[in-house]
């Protein structure tokens, strides 16, 4: 006979658990990064998984399709729960964090399918009804978490932007460091940003960087990307895209000289859409650089 689990007491501080969207990037060793909601409490998360695959043919065939389709944007989900009393395959955020979730089910989609009218407040892009999973029920190991930062609402955006870099061996990505200021005032609805979220990788680990510090990761900024307008203060959120493939960045290791440089390779990500809050998006004409899904994946 099937018994009801009896519901969880919580504090008044909790994360319910939910399904996660993690841009997978690397080849030899593969990392997800969190796609961050600023306004919602269960995505308030940058988060960095290092992973592994259960199955040697997953790893295969997620390599072989990137080598296909170098510039493409990967995303791996959890799954969604059965239902109340089977196998939780939902989590929250935290839950990686600390350790106490370090395995989970999920599928890995290419590309996302836009939805044809204004999707409600719980759309998910990669839901099954909508779409089908380039490889399905991949089994994810966490092998440790490479970065966790909750947003803090009174942080405003610094003067450029400013991008975690992290890798493994010869691979390296950078993701930018978010900031999800609070922007309307105690009589207003709650709104958040404005600011982006990039994902890339670089052509190559810089040589400049030692491998402990490079697999740990380290901040750095990019004074050619100015967040914030010198003389009056507005934001300047990039709209387009940022770097090409091949493209020299210069950066400044802990924000400061002298300057150093990598090499871009691909960006898997770059919005403002799903980020920050409706009446905060920065960039309602180009509002999301993320690359279609195939056809042969609708439903």
């Amino acid at each position: 006979m099937l018994v009801m689990a009896p519901p969880e007491e919580h504090k008044d501080v909790w994360n319910h658990p939910h399904q996660h969207a993690f841009t997978l990037v690397g080849d030899k060793q593969f990392f997800g990064v969190h796609m961050t909601q600023y306004h919602c409490e269960i995505h308030k998360y940058q988060i960095i998984l290092k992973l592994s695959f259960a199955k040697k043919a997953d790893a295969d065939k997620l390599r072989k399709m990137r080598r296909s389709y170098p510039s493409d944007f990967f995303v791996l989900c959890n799954q969604k729960n059965d239902d109340e009393i089977g196998p939780q395959k939902e989590f929250s955020i935290p839950d990686l964090a600390s350790g106490r979730r370090s395995e989970f089910v999920g599928d890995i989609f290419q590309g996302i399918r836009w939805p044809d009218e204004e999707p409600d407040e719980h759309f998910f892009p990669w839901s099954k009804d909508r779409c089908a999973p380039a490889i399905k029920d991949v089994r994810v190991t966490v092998e440790r978490i490479v970065l966790f930062r909750p947003f803090a609402h009174h942080e405003q955006l610094p003067p450029y932007a400013t991008y975690w870099l992290f890798g493994d061996g010869d691979e390296a990505h950078m993701t930018n460091l978010q900031n999800a200021a609070l922007a309307s005032n105690p009589f207003q609805a709650a709104a958040f940003g404005p600011d982006y979220d990039h994902v890339m990788s670089l052509q190559k680990a810089p040589d400049w960087l030692d491998a402990p510090l490079l697999e740990a990761g380290v901040i750095v900024t990019v004074p050619a990307v100015p967040l914030v307008d010198f003389e009056t203060g507005e934001p300047t959120i990039p709209c387009e895209p940022l770097f090409r493939a091949g493209e020299p960045i210069e950066v400044l290791y802990r924000g400061i000289g002298p300057a150093r440089h990598v090499t871009a390779g691909h960006s898997f990500l770059q919005c403002t859409a799903v980020c920050n809050s409706e009446s905060m998006i920065p960039c309602p004409e180009n509002p999301c650089y993320i690359s279609p899904m195939p056809e042969k994946y609708w439903r």
